[in-house]
């Protein structure tokens, strides 16, 4: 499979040793404000209710004020309130101004991390986000991509930091002492979509949360 054609969320640079500092994937400016520009969740996992992580997206201006519109009606039949949910996600995979970060509450093993992102992305497929032959591909690649982390794992206090202008998505992943083990820049709407299509597929691990911490937003 071609490089260009390799979402972000799923590449790590096998060649790139680690750097230190700040990643512009960490770049907040130029974002929407207001109540309906950010969506926060925790992420749980098990009946014990242990933290596994923490989510924000954060939305840039335009798609915030069609956010705002869709607002406006949310209130009445249960009907409407799930068309307007389903918009929110709608707007949200679509984004070509965003940011999101995953701050790790535990440390997470390889493969459990890895078995996510197949999960989550199985769903996008399914919803037509991410097509057959690149979930496909994905799944061969997976434990290349990440290879930077196969003896590490993941650890509490790591983040991994998502910057989308346009089609170009900046990725970054910054361990917890500070130091940044992934900074790369990638092109493509199909970058972008695998992220937000992660994230917002009906079904996804994360979309309804983080849906609903807009929804109830005043």
């Amino acid at each position: 499979m071609p490089r260009s054609l390799l979402p972000p969320l799923l590449m790590a640079a096998a060649s790139m040793g680690p750097v230190h500092g700040q990643s512009a994937a960490t770049d907040t400016t130029d974002l929407g404000q207001g109540p309906h520009a950010r969506m926060h969740m925790l992420f749980e996992k098990t009946i014990f209710k242990v933290d596994v992580l923490t989510l924000d997206v954060w939305l840039g201006p335009e798609e915030t004020t069609e956010i705002d519109a869709l607002m406006s009606r949310r209130d009445g039949p249960r009907d409407r309130v799930r068309d307007v949910a389903d918009s929110i996600a709608s707007v949200a995979v679509g984004a070509r101004n965003a940011w999101a970060r995953i701050e790790f509450r535990r440390n997470v093993r390889f493969d459990r991390f890895l078995d996510g992102i197949r999960t989550n992305l199985r769903r996008a497929a399914r919803a037509g986000i991410v097509t057959e032959a690149s979930y496909e591909d994905i799944l061969a690649d997976l434990p290349g991509w990440y290879a930077f982390l196969a003896d590490r794992g993941i650890r509490s206090g790591d983040g991994m930091f998502y910057r989308i202008r346009g089609d170009t998505l900046h990725t970054g992943y910054r361990a917890v002492d500070g130091e940044v083990l992934l900074d790369q820049v990638d092109v493509g709407p199909e970058r972008r979509l695998a992220v937000m299509g992660g994230y917002f597929a009906p079904g996804s691990d994360f979309r309804d949360k983080l849906v609903m911490s807009i929804m109830r937003a005043r």
